[in-house]
């Protein structure tokens, strides 16, 4: 939970968040559909341990995932730890177990930061990367909440202001046309990938440069301005374009 929403100041700084960062932020939480826990069985009635039987329903249970510090460091591609029982065969005891990702060091190359990195994934993350083609791919393509990596979105922001940037775009048109299906505005892209606090953070700090922006403006100027705008949208454009005309001569 964000220390933020302690403070009624910040709720407020919450509804003036824009739309788009509202929308991924609540994508962030909904759950991964592509994966099943279940064991497909067809019959109605299954036999448990005890010799007793239950419907299938019954074991329809979702285990619950944990998703340790670390797993925000790394590429575990929506893998988390599991912890549960196993029977002894022998004995029929059940005793605790705890099951984990695969995980491995490798080395990847983003193609569009040109920049070679060192990361952990788990086995099926290298395998997702390895059929996506690509990092960059794998980041691009896969929803946050399946990317479920605090250093996945760092990268994938870093991609998409790469993407966006008018410069890249001159200099490697080719990777700019590779990946222009993913490309969005620069005002979106440095939003992607940022937490709660953070983006608290960047609104408040959007906020005061403006304030301060509007401030270093004289009220005089600011409200002729606000004056021959309103005037312009109206429909008397002679007695608007007077008004600009002696505005401009009061300061030459």
């Amino acid at each position: 939970m964000s220390r933020f929403l302690f403070y009624p100041y910040a709720r407020e700084i919450i509804q003036r968040l824009p739309e788009f960062y509202k929308k991924n932020y609540l994508k962030r939480f909904a759950p991964i559909t592509n994966v099943s826990y279940f064991e497909d069985v067809r019959e109605s009635y299954v036999r448990s341990s005890n010799n007793a039987l239950y419907p299938k329903e019954h074991f329809n249970v979702p285990p619950k995932v944990i998703f340790p510090e670390e797993s925000q460091r790394a590429l575990w591609g929506g893998e988390g730890i599991v912890t549960g029982f196993i029977e002894v065969k022998r004995t029929g005891t059940r005793v605790p177990k705890t099951w984990g990702p695969e995980l491995r060091q490798h080395l990847f190359h983003s193609e569009v930061l040109d920049r070679w990195m060192m990361i952990i994934v788990s086995l099926t993350a290298l395998k997702q990367i390895e059929a996506m083609k690509g990092l960059d791919f794998y980041l691009l393509k896969t929803s946050e909440n399946e990317i479920n990596s605090r250093l996945g979105m760092h990268i994938k922001r870093d991609i998409l202001l790469k993407l966006a940037d008018p410069e890249f775009q001159r200099s490697k048109p080719d990777i700019a046309a590779k990946y222009a299906d993913f490309t969005i505005p620069r005002e979106e892209a440095e939003w992607i990938g940022l937490t709660l606090d953070e983006a608290i953070k960047k609104q408040m700090k959007i906020e005061y440069k403006k304030e301060r922006l509007e401030a270093s403006i004289p009220k005089k100027i600011a409200l002729a301005k606000a004056l021959i705008e309103r005037l312009q949208s109206g429909t008397n454009g002679t007695f608007c374009q007077n008004i600009r005309l002696n505005w401009s001569l009061t300061h030459l």
